[in-house]
Order: structure tokens, then C-alpha cells, then sequence
């Protein structure tokens, strides 16, 4: 059994700077994290795990999907916890937008995608 998590957010500090993140364990491993000021994707795996070059090879050849969770994480995310900031004079740990929830969604289905095409192509772990 492979256990797979997805941890994404943002994070608005008091001075009004943003830190965004995406992280992506395999087993509580650090396996691959999304690089947001530059939109790529990068391998966290102690060693070579060829499973780990494949998906984020993978996860390149999408350049829109990677602009598209750039902009989510830096704008979107941002601006709900700004909102959410003005409205309570506080910001909570997490956003609950659907729109994050899409984008687990969507990422985990991209990720055990290209996982299945590189064991059913003859590459083992």
C-alpha cells in the first residue's frame, strides 16, 4: 500500500507577506514540492527513485496547470485570507474554498495518472 498526501495552502503573515506552498509525501516522505515564484515542480526524494524523475517530468509537460496553481496559490489563495482577515480582523489556519479542494482532486488524479503509465510501461520502483 502507497499512501499519497497532498498539503497546499498559503499563508498570510502580519506584515502583510504571503508564503504559498505545495507538497506532495509518498509514505511520509517528502517526494515532490511545486516551486510557486518560478511554476515547477521539484523532486524532495532522499536519492533516485525513478518514479519520482517520471512524475515530475509528467508534471512539467503541463505548462498551463502549472501557471494555473502558480496563480491560485499566489493571487487566489492570498486574496481569500486577506478577505477572510478584513472580515474577522484575524486569519484562520485554513481556507475551506472548493477550489483547493479541486485542485487536490485534480493533482492526485494527474500524479496517480502518470504513476500507473510509468509501472504499466515496464519501470519499477
Amino acid at each position: 500500500t502507497q499512501h499519497l498526501r497532498c498539503h497546499l495552502g498559503c499563508r498570510l503573515f502580519p506584515n502583510g507577506t504571503a508564503r504559498s506552498f505545495y507538497e506532495v509525501t509518498l509514505n511520509r516522505t517528502a517526494f515532490l514540492s511545486f516551486h510557486v515564484p518560478n511554476a515547477t515542480w521539484e523532486r524532495r526524494w532522499p536519492g533516485e527513485l525513478p518514479v519520482a524523475a517520471f512524475a515530475e517530468a509528467q508534471l512539467m509537460k503541463y505548462p498551463i496547470t502549472t501557471q494555473d496553481l502558480q496563480y491560485f496559490l499566489n493571487t487566489t489563495c492570498v486574496s481569500l485570507l486577506q478577505a477572510q482577515r478584513a472580515s474577522t480582523g484575524r486569519v484562520s489556519g485554513r481556507s475551506r474554498a472548493p477550489l483547493v479542494l479541486g485542485l487536490i482532486l485534480g493533482s492526485l488524479a494527474l500524479l496517480g495518472m502518470a504513476l500507473g503509465i510509468f509501472l504499466c510501461t515496464g519501470g519499477s520502483c
